[in-house]
């Protein structure tokens, strides 16, 4: 068990110290040892909390970080809880203690660390977001499946989830990336594959917007795709990116008609209308729709959507879309998945 009694933690003897150094996310040793019950956010900025959970007075929790030196959040496991172990706590809520002789140290290098080559960023690209229930029904088995199946996740019936963000044309893939690296890159041993570089307020958004980030689909998606993209700011830059986007679809009338229509067939050229009716008449010939097949059903499984320009923080959606080729509709209709084992 990573939770032990403050009696044991006092028995280990454990001093109170406080995490300094860089401004950014800071990596900490030893427990957390609350004092209060305080909310344990999967997501400390949108405040989401899978399972309610609450942190217990008088228990230590393994301690991974702070959001940044002199920060106001912890980062604690909490055994067994959904969706993410990893919790954000608020530091007034408890104290950082460590053993007697114990420092605090920096976080490790990635396994098998490497630097992809220099390039020009991409300017073909491929938005690729996921329906999460339809995805689930496939596999149910995995993590975040269970818990969305289990009704931990339900953001994921009110918007579409980050599958990923594909340089293009196909095949641009894994750029630098060592043949003893791509060899993990199987499901199995993503986990195993080097962790993508990225801040901790990009990583606790990536983890909401793709729950795949469960399974580590996020290290899948940085060494494939991610190492042809060469935007600037490396992984974090790609990452960034490719939230804005989602974002920018799901705060449109895209994710209302999916949303409103959970349970029900829809018709492809209504989704594709809505594109049109959210970032300008020609956009929904840019979104191929992918279904899938589910005992008998046919259910929307994602949205590609084609791009072409620089992707920055003051880009139009509209204008990129419309900068990329047209593309067939593929599927014609489909069933919007509600969350659950169907």
């Amino acid at each position: 068990m990573r939770s032990k009694s403050i009696f044991t933690a006092v028995l280990a003897s454990l001093l109170a110290a406080l995490p300094t150094g860089a401004n950014a996310f800071e990596k900490l040793e030893g427990y957390f040892i609350a004092q209060k019950a305080c909310e344990a956010y999967q997501s400390k900025n949108k405040q989401t909390n899978p399972g309610n959970l609450k942190t217990t007075p008088f228990m230590a929790y393994e301690m991974i970080g702070i959001n940044k030196a002199g920060g106001d959040y912890f980062q604690v496991r909490i055994d067994d809880a959904p969706v993410t172990e990893a919790r954000w706590v608020s530091t007034t809520c408890g104290v950082h203690v460590i053993r007697a002789g114990t420092i605090t140290v920096e976080p490790t290098e990635p396994t098998g660390p490497f630097t992809p080559p220099a390039g020009e960023e991409s300017l073909d690209n491929l938005l690729t977001l996921s329906w999460q229930p339809a995805f689930c029904e496939i596999r149910p088995g995995k993590s975040e499946c269970v818990d969305l199946n289990n009704g931990l996740l339900p953001h994921t019936s009110r918007q579409l989830s980050v599958h990923g963000l594909w340089p293009q044309p196909k095949g641009n893939d894994y750029c630098g990336v060592p043949a003893s690296v791509k060899r993990l890159d199987n499901p199995d041993t993503w986990h195993l594959l080097p962790a993508p570089e990225i801040d901790a307020d990009t990583a606790e958004d990536l983890a909401v917007a793709m729950p795949g980030f469960a399974s580590h689909l996020h290290h899948h998606e940085w060494i494939k795709h991610g190492t042809c993209f060469f935007g600037a700011g490396g992984a974090d830059e790609y990452y960034d990116d490719t939230l804005l986007l989602t974002d920018l679809v799901n705060a449109s009338g895209v994710a209302d008609l999916l949303a409103a229509n959970v349970g029900e067939q829809i018709e492809g050229s209504d989704i594709r209308a809505a594109f049109d009716q959210a970032f300008g008449a020609g956009t929904g010939e840019r979104v191929l729709i992918k279904c899938t097949s589910d005992q008998g059903r046919v259910l929307i499984n994602e949205l590609w959507i084609s791009l072409k320009g620089e992707i920055s923080p003051s880009a139009d959606l509209g204008e990129l879309m419309l900068a990329a080729a047209p593309t067939s509709m593929g599927c014609s209709r489909g069933i919007i998945d509600p969350a659950g084992d169907q």
